[in-house]
């Protein structure tokens, strides 16, 4: 696991992030060097690292989706005072807490079908659990990012880094930058993470501390409420969304027209 040492600007490891990776990578050379020792780590083994995030991220969405599927049959198959709302966090799933409620819930199921229902979601939360861990080692085996806060967009922040935390001219670190292929909506909470040494440059978003991943906002807000408020002329900020999202349990919570769900 990579260590803060003395050869590696203080600079670039000031901030910690050990949430879920979910982001764009984009590099532009051969080789870096890694934050451990000098030790030269190699383009391909970054970009190793950052799709293995990758595929763990998108794994966790789509059992979370799963998840949601199921309890949303489940709530359109029993009565109402057999409704189960369960809270999904984008990060981790389940809490404990809410697993406890699950499972008290499958033990007072009396069908048969919809405790085979409940028992799906279960052993797809363990499933989320395993892939979240999995995520926490390879964050912790990355460089520190950058948070977003409201206002920024990708290409400033790569401009700011390597300007000035490398000391590179303006057309330097433009002429890096525009050879990767930015993320064009990041929002407060993401986590975008840099790499340069020597002339080598990298950078990817990530989920980090928002209550939406990179690749969900994109299918799910932007797919349906961005391009949708665009073709009626409106200009809504992204942040303006998550807000309204945030006030009414959206990031949460998967309503569906059929019923209730998670």
């Amino acid at each position: 696991m990579p260590l803060r040492c003395n050869n590696v600007k203080n600079k670039q490891m000031k901030r910690v992030s050990s949430l879920a990776l979910r982001g764009v990578l984009v590099i532009v050379a051969t080789g870096f060097l890694s934050a451990c020792g000098g030790k030269q780590m190699s383009i391909e083994e970054f970009q190793s690292m950052a799709r293995e995030a990758e595929e763990r991220s998108s794994s966790i969405a789509n059992l979370q989706e799963e998840v949601r599927d199921i309890l949303q049959s489940y709530n359109q198959t029993v009565g109402e005072s057999r409704l189960l709302v369960l809270q999904l966090d984008p990060d981790y799933g389940l809490s404990e807490e809410e697993i406890t409620r699950l499972e008290r819930h499958i033990d007072s199921e009396t069908d048969a079908s919809c405790r085979d229902l409940l028992h799906q979601i279960l052993g797809l939360q363990q499933r989320i659990g395993i892939e979240h861990a999995r995520l926490h080692e390879i964050t912790e085996r990355l460089p520190e990012p950058h948070r977003v806060v409201r206002g920024e967009n990708h290409y400033s922040l790569c401009l700011h880094y390597l300007t000035e935390e490398h000391g590179l001219s303006r057309a330097q670190a433009d002429s890096l930058v525009a050879r990767v292929a930015l993320s064009g909506d990041i929002i407060e909470g993401f986590h975008v993470w840099f790499y340069y040494q020597n002339g080598l440059f990298g950078t990817f978003v990530t989920q980090g501390e928002a209550h939406i991943s990179p690749t969900v906002f994109a299918k799910v807000v932007k797919k349906h409420l961005i391009d949708q408020a665009r073709r009626e002329g409106r200009g809504e900020a992204f942040e303006q969304i998550l807000d309204s999202l945030r006030c009414c349990g959206a990031l949460l919570v998967n309503v569906k027209h059929a019923g209730p769900g998670l």
